[in-house]
């Protein structure tokens, strides 16, 4: 029916009812509808999600009427098309309703006044066209098209897809991706849905039976295989053994029909169609296959290769480092230094206090001394190690990703170099290398070049799938050295001390000012003696040399979640002066301390950034963060998904980093959590000071388990293989 938009209902903010939420709105007809009485009806109550509340507007609405027992007599939208009128006034009031973020009144009638009555062709057809108004940015261009999809071309997958918990953003980026088989595909192969993140195959389950798909139906057992596998490199696995694999598709079906063996002949049936990869009783995507199989190709490319230079004086030159930097190298560092300069690929491992960044140092400077006018390049998996490994060297280093040309997005990166231009390369943080970054980085390595991978064995592995340094060590191919002895240099010395304790399964520590122990078995009494530690330690150091550590995002009250909130409001109080942004339930204020949870562009998933500015307009907002590098990112409102605060994080989100101070948490609470990898990692993360704060139990618990899950990879086996060969 013919209608025009009268008032909002539900939400009663018209900006959060453009973000695709559940809307209550009233319309007056513009022809005649009569109620089942036969009586006129002046105006009736719509529901449905993405309802248009522009007044200067028609809409033609598609859908059905429901009588709900609370609400009464409603109409349930299923779909609606816009009437504009073609005016000035119905062309500049459509375009400046809200519902499409970037245009304003102002913007609105200069399109028209450049345009007139070929306006929305323009934006349909050749919206470049509008760069030439004063006022639009390539940045609001962008912004302009993306809501204009929003709202007209994606309304009705939005529509479709929003009552399944599927947000409104999320859904115009599945359009994004198929265009206009977007509603097709969404229809008639629902479990495709399942490519795009954040759609898991419980959604495109339920979707798929509300279109007809039975329960064994064969695209759904095979959508089910695929995602176990997806799921499962969520956890850091690029495969799972083949049983472990089969009974997890089994409880993801929860169908008692699909027995293990029909699933099983059904998997077999993927890999004989090249849909899955089979290796060493262990299943694979076919990417992930590929990913790993190329990244052994090209280490036993390196390995094979036969070092450039020979050193005859190397003692007389570690001899000389020694007087340079006044100190006194133990063999095995001695014998690291050696072994770097003189393999094409070396590994070099160890935890804190043990060397590494002195021998890093040596390394360098023997081999500028030696050959001046190579190119070395150093790098690091993030900004922070990248800026901790030039302070330490005095050589310029980079991350990874800016070393070898990526930007970085959602599923994987993307652009990149074909080869580094360096003689020697130089990296540190390897046990932060997920499989996909790390074959990146051996695919751009020269065979006439010298990698030297430098890390910590005994932390958490990386982030994304793989375990690639873990793997590098099991191979027994490549030249290692193992720093174990620590040495006592400087007033943090326990931190190395306690590591090294810890790494050997020791329960007595050593304390004392710079390694603490705060008991509390209370989570309550944790939370506060936590934000206690925080306040006099952020004083101590500030809040950019402080970090708070714990096992959980949510759950608890010492969860991230939970203490991000009030250390917040102590550390960034709420001031008349700071303009604040609000996405979903998170709230940014100016000067907040952030997170990126997501590899995006240069930005790295674990970044963290000051909020420097935060800009509102009628229809958007744009939050302004300083990463501390030279990069200052924009974040819209679509955007702000991608961050949180970064006042407490996880252990695992910490890794690569290094604070002053760094305040853990370890409760009984967390038991399923706690492992000896995990608070290495957190420990390792102090430089000055540690602090514990909870259960003395939840840290022997943590120190004893030792059997923590082995990650789904088989790099070590492929690189056998190869040298076999």
């Amino acid at each position: 029916m013919l209608c025009q938009f009268e008032k909002l209902l539900y939400p009663k903010d018209a900006h959060a009812a453009s973000a695709g939420s559940y809307m209550v709105a009233v319309y007056r007809p513009c022809e005649i509808v009569r109620d089942s009485s036969g009586s006129i009806l002046p105006q009736f109550k719509a529901v449905g999600y993405f309802l248009p509340v522009s007044n200067h507007l028609r809409y033609n609405m598609k859908g059905h009427w429901s009588r709900n027992t609370k609400h009464g007599t409603q109409f349930e939208v299923d779909s609606y098309d816009e009437v504009i009128i073609p005016s000035r006034e119905g062309i500049i009031g459509y375009l400046s309703s809200g519902q499409i973020k970037g245009i304003g009144p102002r913007i609105a009638e200069k399109i028209y006044d450049a345009y007139g009555n070929l306006a929305l062709e323009v934006l349909d057809k050749e919206p470049d066209k509008l760069l030439g108004i004063p006022g639009i940015s390539q940045t609001r261009l962008t912004k302009i098209c993306d809501s204009y999809l929003a709202n007209r071309a994606a309304r009705d997958v939005v529509a479709f897809l929003t009552p399944y918990g599927i947000t409104a953003n999320r859904a115009v980026k599945l359009y994004k991706e198929y265009g206009k088989e977007a509603m097709s595909i969404v229809k008639e192969h629902p479990y495709q849905l399942c490519e795009l993140a954040g759609i898991g195959f419980k959604t495109a389950d339920r979707i798929a039976s509300s279109v007809g798909f039975t329960p064994l139906s064969t695209e759904r057992v095979d959508a089910a295989l695929l995602y176990a596998l997806t799921e499962a490199e969520s956890r850091g696995h690029l495969c799972m053994e083949k049983h472990a694999f089969i009974k997890s598709c089994s409880k993801l079906l929860e169908t008692p029909e699909l027995t293990e063996e029909m699933l099983a002949n059904r998997a077999a049936r993927l890999v004989s169609e090249g849909d899955l990869v089979s290796y060493l009783g262990m299943v694979y995507r076919v990417s992930n296959a590929q990913s790993e199989a190329s990244l052994a190709t090209h280490i036993h490319r390196l390995l094979q290769s036969a070092c450039q230079y020979e050193y005859e004086d190397l003692d007389q030159e570690i001899d000389a480092e020694e007087r340079a930097l006044r100190v006194r190298f133990a063999p095995e560092q001695r014998e690291a230094v050696k072994m770097a300069l003189t393999h094409t690929l070396s590994i070099i491992t160890g935890g804190p206090g043990t060397g590494k960044t002195m021998i890093q140092r040596a390394i360098l400077d023997i081999y500028k001394r030696k050959h001046p006018r190579n190119n070395i390049i150093c790098c690091a998996p993030t900004g922070r190690a990248a800026r901790r490994m030039e302070q330490s060297t005095g050589e310029p280093s980079s991350t990874v990703h800016k070393a070898l040309g990526l930007l970085a997005f959602d599923g994987g990166y993307f652009g990149g170099v074909e080869a580094l231009e360096a003689d020697l390369i130089l990296a540190d943080e390897v046990s932060m290398l997920d499989n996909h970054l790390a074959l990146h980085l051996f695919k751009a390595v020269p065979g006439s070049s010298q990698l030297i991978l430098i890390g910590d064995a005994d932390q958490l592995p990386s982030v994304g799938p793989g375990a690639v340094l873990s793997e590098l060590l099991a191979s027994g191919l490549i030249p290692v050295v193992r720093l174990d002895r620590v040495f006592r240099q400087n007033a943090g010395s326990r931190i190395a001390v306690n590591a090294k304790l810890i790494r050997h399964g020791t329960l007595s520590l050593e304390y004392g000012p710079d390694f603490q122990f705060h008991q509390s078995a209370s989570l309550t009494e944790s939370a506060e003696r936590i934000k206690e530690l925080y306040l006099q330690e952020v004083q101590r150091y500030g809040v950019d040399n402080v970090a708070l550590l714990s096992p959980f995002r949510q759950k608890t009250e010492t969860g991230v979640n939970a203490l991000n909130e009030v250390l917040r409001d102590s550390v960034n109080p709420k001031a008349s002066y700071k303009v604040e942004a609000v996405c979903g339930k998170k709230l940014f204020r100016q000067g907040d301390k952030v997170m990126q949870t997501r590899n995006h562009d240069d930005v790295s998933n674990g970044d963290i950034g000051t909020i420097t500015g935060i800009t509102k307009t009628a229809n958007d907002v744009c939050v302004h963060v300083d990463f501390g590098d030279g990069r200052v990112k924009e974040y819209d409102s679509t955007d702000l998904e991608m961050l949180d605060l970064g006042y407490a994080t996880t252990i695992h989100k910490s890794q690569g980093s290094e604070y002053r101070s760094v305040i853990i948490n370890l409760q009984c609470a967390h038991s399923l959590m706690l492992t000896r990898p995990l608070v290495y990692t957190a420990i390792t993360r102090g430089k000055d000071r540690v602090i514990l704060v909870g259960e003395r139990k939840a840290l022997c618990i943590a120190i004893k388990k030792t059997d923590t899950e082995k990650r789904g990879t088989c790099l070590a086996h492929r690189l056998q293989a190869l040298s076999k060969e």
